[in-house]
This record gives C-alpha cells, structure tokens and sequence, in this order.
C-alpha cells in the first residue's frame, strides 16, 4: 500500500508548509513506533521473523494481538480459522527456531508462558512433548516443521492473506486520490488515443475519396413500444436468491434496448402493410389497450406534479412530430410502401411537458400482504430483496420483481420500529422493536440467529428508535429511548452480540433523543438527527460529539447522506427539507418548504419519510395525501416531477432502489400496501 506512504509525505509537507512543527515532531515520532508500518506487508512479515528470531515471544505476540485487534476482527467469521491457523503457525515457527539453535531455555520459557492458553487446543497435545525429545527434527510429529519447504509456504501464505486483507480495508479518501488520480489520467490517455485513431480514419476516407460523413440511414418503422413494456412485464417470476436479479435485469436491459430503436416483436409492427391487416381492427386500440397493461390500477400511469403542459405545447409537438414523419418519407424515397395506420399514432398528443421528462413510469405493483400500517420498508444493497414490517410485529421478506413474491415471514410479539440490513452480507438483517428488543435475522432460513431478550444492560424499560450497520466492520449503531424519555446511542458488535459502550451526543446530549443516524462513507463518521432539531456528527472511534449544528424548529425525523457524502439532507418537524455540508455547517446551504406533510403520529416511526435517488439530484417524499411525490431539486426549491399514485390512504414509509437499468421505489401507507413503482432513469 504505497499511497499509505504518500499520504505521510503529503502530511508532513502540509505540516512544514504551515509551520506546525510541534505537530510535526508528534508525528515523525508516532511513525517510529508505527506497529502497521504503514501497512507495507513485507515489513509487517520481516518484523515478525525478526522477533522469532530474536526469541523475543512478548513483542511477536503484542504484533499480533495489534493486528488482531486493528484488522483480523473486522473480517468476516470465515477467516477467523485462518487467522487462527496463521497465528498457531508461527508460534511453532517460534520453537522450532529456538529448537534448531539449542535454545531449550526458550522452549522451556515459552511453554511456562503459554500452556494456560494452548492446553486446551487439540493441535497443540503433542507440541508439549518437543522439550523432551533430544532428536525432535527426527520425530514424524515434527519433522515436516523443520523443513525448509513448510518454513517457506508459511511466510508465503502469511504474505499473501496480509496483501489481501489490506487490500479490502475501507481507506480514506486522502490516500486514494493517488489512485482516482491514476484512473483519471488512464482514462484521459485512452480518450487521446481514440482520438488519434478517429482523426487518422477520417484522413484515410478522404484519401480514397469516400464521403466524410455518412450517409443519413432509413429510419425504422415506429414501433408499439409500450406493448413490449406489457410483454417484459408479464414474465415469469424468479426464484428467489441470495444475489441480485439477473434475469429481471436483463430483461430491463432488452426493454430499454427495444425502446430506443431496438427490433420489436409487437403484433402491430409484425403486421403486413395491406394483406394481413384485420378488417375491422383499429391499431390506435390496441396502442392504447398495451399502455393501459402498463399499470395495476387506474390512474396510476405517470402523472405529473401541477398539472400537464397546455394546448400550445402540445400543439407545437405534434407539428413537429408532423414534420418529422414527412422528412422520413422523403429519406425512404417514392418505392416504400407505408402503413398510414402508423402515421395516427405517431401524431397522437403528448400530455407531458419538457419539464416533467427526468423519470418515466413503467409499471406499478402492489404488495398488499401487511394488514397493520407498514413502519419500515427497505431493499437490500443490490435491489432484489426487500423487507417490510408492521405494527402488528410482522416482518415479511419478498421479492420485488418482476411482481411482489413473498419468500418469508416472521412475526414478533410487539411493533416492529426499525430494520437495516447487514452491510457486507444481504442475507442478514437486523430488526428492533417497541418492547427494547433487537434481533439478528437470516432471510434465507427464515429464523432469528440472536436477540437481546435476555440482555438488558443498554436499556431497560423502553424501545428501539433506529437502526444503523457500519459499512466497513461488523458493528451497528442502536438508538433508543427509555420510558422515562431518556435516550441513548450504543455501539453494538454483531459478533459478540453485546454492547461495546455508549456513544456521547455532546453538550447537553444527556437529555436527548436521537431519532436517527447514518453512517459516512468509511464507518468513521456518524451522522445522528436529534430530538432538539440539532444535526450532530459523532466520531465513532473516539465516542465523542465533534460538531453540532441547528436546522430545524423541533425534531429531526429523517435525515440521508447524498451519494458522494459530503451533504446532509434532513427533514424535521417544522416540515423544511434542508442540506447542510458536513465540513462547513453554520447555515443551511439549502432549504425547502414541503407542499405535502409527512404523516406525524407518536405510534409511527419517521425514519423513512423520505429517500434521494442514486445521482441525489431527485428527492421522493411522503405525504399525508394518498400519493408519494418525486422531485427534482433546483436551486430554488423542489420541482415536481412525477406522482406516484394507486395508493387510498397516506403514504408513511419509501425507498429507493438502483440496483438495475430501472429505479425501482417502494411506498407504503398507514393501511398496509405497499406500491412498487418501476421507473426509466433518465
């Protein structure tokens, strides 16, 4: 890891350049003593054989417990063997060093040291019997240890399982850009190159008289293109896996293929000019008839916030739509034969204005299998999965696509008032209820892996707010809030099932609520909304508060990092949609008045009362109306793009998913359905 290094060099510089040279003596000083030796796994194993060399058991083992404790408890629990496997290795590296140099005062001191923690190891029965053995290099216990070949393999297999490990570690963003910086100048250097070669083809037309531009290609017939949106939509469902949905993807991909210019299979185009035409068939119908299959309510086709565009708009589209059609026939000549049904359709009116264009409706399903109002609604990282809970305590696991298909169901014994799935593995899930109680689901087997029924020491006496996984380890984040209204941020590691300990809100934090939180992009930051209308920003290493500020007049509801992490979008209960930027947060950079007002009940969790899109340019809020509201946000306030209706009671909880060519969101109502809205990204 080089940039490790380059990064010490870039702060040193910094340091020099600003004169701190106090500052600067503190870091040269902790670099001495760096035990990571900036990651650089060939200096990690050389320090290690230098120890084992050394006979000096007390520094090769504090190395290890330092990577133990810094790297190896991070990894998944697969690894834990190796690591296991590795460490016991060089311990017996260790005596068959001290062996081989006659150092049985080693041998001696090293199992004095080490019999309480390895007697009840299997591998290690035998290994107390070398003190005793004057030819142990002969023995068939020992005599593979002594070779040169297994002392090689394990230096090699140690060197490759640390570069591997580091390699996956989250880094921070100052020590890749050396990396986004050689991406950038790689792809700059293959954009000249084709330029070069573009630029030498052009000269090679020239030269053997070739035209320089190409010739204009005859337009294909209009298609019926919502009849293949029917056709994709009317699939048969997948079986469920642990994965993202390839087949629906890929069918998304053919559609969006089919809709720009693509081959299509639909019975008006598969229709001869005059022969095979059906007498009394009207082609306009049936256009309209596989628009109408597009939606599984009525209305629920795109409509746009604040009304359609006006006659003069929709006249002027359809004269150049007009002028457009006359222009092909021209370009196909006097000997085509044409359909002159086609030319009906290709003048019908457009409804939509230019404004409204960022997102297309495709198709919209309902999941209507909760019978209490939905509190939680979350897809998984890649999209094809979703788990949804109630008040009733039911939590369902289902497939979104290519319709709602239900895989499990649980069902708690009180309300279910928060989820979040297990960041590195979507087969988990964690869930907390209004009864205090969080628990660890596997989705595939259908069944509750722990729970904290029995452990009460965090909380005693009151109910789970939020919900938060850590993206870079196996932690998660627990707000909660006692009867007596006193709330608490605890810091809770998945593995060992237990709190690690309390994380500090800051000045005046002892009589707040965090209603709820995110983590940044590297799990370093917490981002936590609070009952006081303050946005405070927790350093989860140290458990203490390092900034505060004040958005809204009372509580934070919601509050979403944008996808590049340096903005914050909050919600409170003043109904103002705010952005703040995490390193300059005196004032709002942005705010905006709701038209439409989240449903605010003390039964009904507010956690996801809004959602961005993947570009964070586009906001879906809920509303108090039975309807949820995509918006485009300007830098005068929101713009509606599209209503996503169907629904006949308030929509309380969304999500927003991109795990494929079409954005796919969720929305659930106080009456338990759940829409899912299938959406053309622009």
């Amino acid at each position: 890891m080089s940039q490790i290094q380059y990064a010490d060099e870039l702060i040193r510089e910094y340091f020099i350049f600003r004169g701190f040279s106090n500052t600067l003596k503190t870091f040269d000083a902790e670099l001495k003593l760096d035990k990571d030796k900036s990651f650089r796994v060939d200096k990690i194993v050389d320090q290690l054989m230098q120890f084992i060399l050394a006979y000096d058991l007390t520094s090769l083992r504090e190395l290890w417990s330092h990577l133990d404790s810094k790297v190896f408890s991070k990894l998944e629990h697969e690894f834990s063997s190796a690591v296991r496997k590795l460490e016991s290795a060089l311990l017996k590296l260790y005596l068959i060093n001290a062996v081989s140099n006659g150092k049985m005062d080693k041998v001696n001191e090293f199992f004095t040291k080490m019999t309480a923690e390895l007697q009840g190891q299997p591998e290690w029965k035998e290994w107390f019997m070398l003190p005793f053995f004057k030819n142990a290099e002969e023995s068939p216990t020992f005599a593979v240890h002594f070779t040169r070949s297994w002392q090689d393999t394990l230096l090699v297999s140690l060197h490759n399982f640390l570069s591997i490990v580091f390699q996956m570690m989250p880094l921070p963003v100052l020590v890749s850009y050396e990396e986004e910086a050689l991406r950038i100048k790689q792809l700059q250097d293959e954009n000249e190159y084709l330029k070069q070669r573009l630029a030498a083809l052009l000269q090679t037309k020239e030269r053997v008289g070739l035209p320089s531009a190409p010739e204009v290609p005859c337009a294909p017939d209009i298609m019926d293109d919502f009849y293949s949106i029917a056709q994709e939509s009317s699939g048969p469902l997948s079986t469920y896996s642990g994965s993202c949905n390839e087949s629906h993807s890929k069918s998304l991909k053919q559609l969006i293929r089919t809709i720009g210019g693509g081959n299509s299979t639909s019975p008006i185009m598969g229709r001869k000019p005059c022969s095979s035409s059906i007498p009394g068939s009207d082609p306009a119908s049936k256009r309209s008839s596989s628009k109408q299959r597009l939606s599984s309510t009525p209305g629920s086709w795109m409509k746009p916030v604040g009304g359609g565009s006006n006659s003069s708009d929709s006249s002027n589209t359809t004269s150049k739509r007009s002028a457009s059609l006359d222009a092909r026939s021209r370009i196909r000549g006097s000997g085509s034969v044409r359909d002159n049904s086609l030319d009906n359709l290709d003048r019908r009116p457009v409804k939509q204005s230019n404004r409204h264009d960022n997102y297309l409706l495709l198709s919209q399903e309902e999941m209507n299998e909760h019978h209490a109002a939905v509190t939680q609604c979350r897809f998984s990282a890649c999209g094809s999965i979703v788990a949804s809970s109630d008040n009733d305590g039911v939590i369902k696991i289902w497939s979104p696509a290519p319709a709602p298909k239900m895989l499990s169901v649980s069902t708690m014994k009180s309300s279910v008032t928060s989820l979040a799935w297990v960041t590195r593995n979507e087969r988990y899930f964690l869930s907390g209820t209004k009864n205090g109680i969080i628990r660890l689901h596997d989705s595939k087997e259908s069944k509750v892996i722990w729970d904290t029924t029995n452990d009460k020491t965090f909380m005693k006496d009151g109910r789970i707010i939020s919900l938060c996984c850590s993206p870079s380890d196996s932690t998660f984040v627990c707000a909660c809030v006692s009867n007596q209204n006193q709330g608490k941020l605890v810091l809770f590691d998945i593995k060992t099932r237990k709190p690690e300990r309390t994380l500090s809100l800051g000045l005046g934090g002892a009589n707040l609520v965090a209603n709820c939180c995110t983590y940044n992009h590297n799990g370093q930051l917490l981002i936590v909304g609070c009952s006081d209308g303050t946005v405070r920003t927790i350093d989860v290493r140290n458990s203490e508060c390092i900034n505060s500020w004040s958005v809204h007049l009372g509580a934070v509801h919601c509050l979403q990092l944008t996808p590049d992490h340096n903005y914050c979008y909050s919600l409170g209960a003043d109904n103002k949609l705010c952005r703040h930027s995490l390193t300059q947060s005196a004032t709002p950079l942005w705010e905006a008045a709701l038209s439409e007002t989240p449903v605010t009940t003390s039964s009904m969790p507010l956690t996801q009362s809004f959602c961005l899109d993947q570009s964070g340019n586009h906001i879906l809020v809920c509303s108090s109306h039975s309807t949820a509201n995509i918006h485009q946000i300007t830098s005068s306030g929101l713009s509606g793009v599209v209503q996503l209706g169907g629904h006949s009671s308030p929509t309380v909880v969304c999500d927003w998913s991109n795990g494929s060519q079409c954005g796919t969101c969720v929305t659930a109502t106080v009456d338990g359905k759940i829409k899912v809205s299938t959406l053309l990204m622009p």
